[in-house]
């Protein structure tokens, strides 16, 4: 594609309406849907709820409640965003960089909620470029290999699409907004990696949206545009932060991203994982009952998951679990059940699972790292099996693509309401949580956003 600046890459995509088909439509109601669970099930924990309203808001409250004493539309989405990324059970995208583009979905409900006129197909539109920004980023330009964090591309793409939103369409405040993005840089991901691994990574993403939505607001007002900064030689974002390689897309945007969504649909792991728990529940009952005769487990696997989740130094606290393939791995060989508990202090088996980890060895599979790179296959593969205490091996279990990935999409979606029903559980009984899916699936996209709303007040 044409690799002129992003800022008129975004403001042109953004000046076009998106011609909605039955597929994508379907594809950001399940976003959406799935998010919404995930806003649900964080609102009743004590840790989520501190971080996204700083200590404002009780939690055990219908989410959607306290919006209204929320003065900013930057805190709204901030709120949302913490709430949605917090257990780490929302959809992702793995590409050169990984991305979770549900973070942006709070931005979205921040603007509508003061713009209740709107229509939902606005709504919905908005969603599907955010995700279609922060994907086709995601697919062009590393920032984890130069040790940044993935959140940068939340804030570009919740910025540039609230400053389409309140300038209806203006390119030149579009292109503003997406330049002052690039202007306050990048933050480092080392909050991801041990040994500094904390709850900073559950909320870097609302900090994140409410930045993007702060920038977008001050970019509504005559000023420069900064249309060099990507690309001057000597002070510009290129050259600073990506050591004179350029930032760009790895497709044209149109609306691929949410039609290529993965989502974590049986259990919260770090995606680059879920194909590895799906194997070892697979081997959960052969591991149990010759556990004894156990030398070694080997998990063969992608580049990415090598070098992001494989650690098997000390961990210290559940975002350090969550990010373990060899702790995941164990838990799912042990018990066949995973959890957010499961990553927890107080677990019931973390010692268990701490002595068993020790036993793995992670390799890296090259098929599997050209599999996982290749924008057909995007394939996120794990193959796990023992090496017995006399030499020999037992079966192996291989998964290309975990259950959540879109050539499972027909499969998923059944497991996916059952998440979702049980995400909503502390707030609507079984049946009204099965009627709050379907009405959403069934919603018409003309119909005012006002209506959206009532639903998930259950008015």
């Amino acid at each position: 594609m044409d690799q002129q600046n992003i800022d008129k890459i975004i403001s042109n995509y953004l000046s076009k309406n998106i011609k909605f088909s039955e597929e994508n439509i379907f594809a950001v109601k399940l976003s959406l849907l799935d998010t919404l669970g995930c806003i649900y099930n964080a609102s009743t924990y004590e840790d989520p709820m501190r971080f996204a309203t700083r200590n404002v808001y009780g939690g055990n409250t219908n989410p959607f409640i306290v919006l209204g004493d929320m003065p900013s539309s930057n805190e709204i989405a901030r709120y949302f965003s913490i709430l949605t990324r917090w257990f780490d059970y929302n959809d992702t995208f793995l590409a050169k960089e990984w991305a979770h583009p549900s973070d942006n979905i709070g931005t979205a409900f921040a603007y509508f909620i003061s713009h209740k006129e709107k229509n939902i197909s606005q709504f919905l539109q908005s969603i599907i470029q955010m995700y279609e920004i922060q994907g086709s980023l995601a697919l062009g330009t590393s920032l984890n290999k130069k040790g940044y964090d993935h959140v940068f591309y939340v804030k570009l793409a919740s910025g540039a699409v609230y400053s389409s939103l309140l300038s209806d369409k203006n390119t030149e405040l579009i292109s503003r907004t997406v330049n002052n993005v690039l202007l306050d840089g990048v933050n480092l991901r080392s909050y991801r990696q041990a040994p500094n691994v904390g709850k900073r990574k559950s909320w870097a993403a609302g900090d994140a949206v409410s930045r993007g939505i702060e920038l977008a607001e001050i970019s509504q007002f005559p000023d420069n545009t900064y249309e060099n900064i990507q690309d001057d030689q000597i002070w510009g974002f290129n050259k600073v932060f990506l050591d004179d390689e350029i930032l760009l897309f790895g497709k044209d945007l149109n609306d691929w991203v949410i039609q290529n969504i993965l989502f974590k649909v049986l259990f919260p792991a770090e995606f680059h994982g879920q194909s590895a728990v799906e194997a070892a529940f697979k081997l959960s009952d052969l591991f149990n009952d010759n556990k004894k005769d156990i030398d070694e487990i080997i998990i063969e696997t992608h580049e990415p998951a090598l070098r992001i989740i494989s650690n098997k130094k000390d961990l210290n606290n559940a975002s350090d679990r969550d990010h373990s393939l060899e702790y995941m791995v164990s838990a799912a060989l042990i018990f066949k059940e995973i959890t957010s508990d499961t990553y927890s202090d107080n677990f019931h088996g973390i010692d268990e699972v701490n002595a068993l980890r020790k036993k793995i060895k992670v390799l890296e599979n090259k098929v599997f790292t050209k599999n996982y790179y290749e924008i057909s296959k995007r394939h996120i593969s794990n193959e796990i099996y023992f090496k017995y205490k006399d030499g020999s091996l037992s079966i192996k279990e291989k998964v290309e693509t975990p259950i959540g990935h879109p050539n499972r999409r027909n499969e998923a979606v059944p497991f996916l309401k059952e998440k979702f029903v049980k995400n909503a559980s502390p707030y609507f009984k079984e049946e009204e949580a099965n009627n709050l899916w379907e009405n959403i699936l069934q919603i018409d996209i003309q119909s005012e956003f006002e209506e959206l709303l009532n639903i998930l007040n259950n008015d």
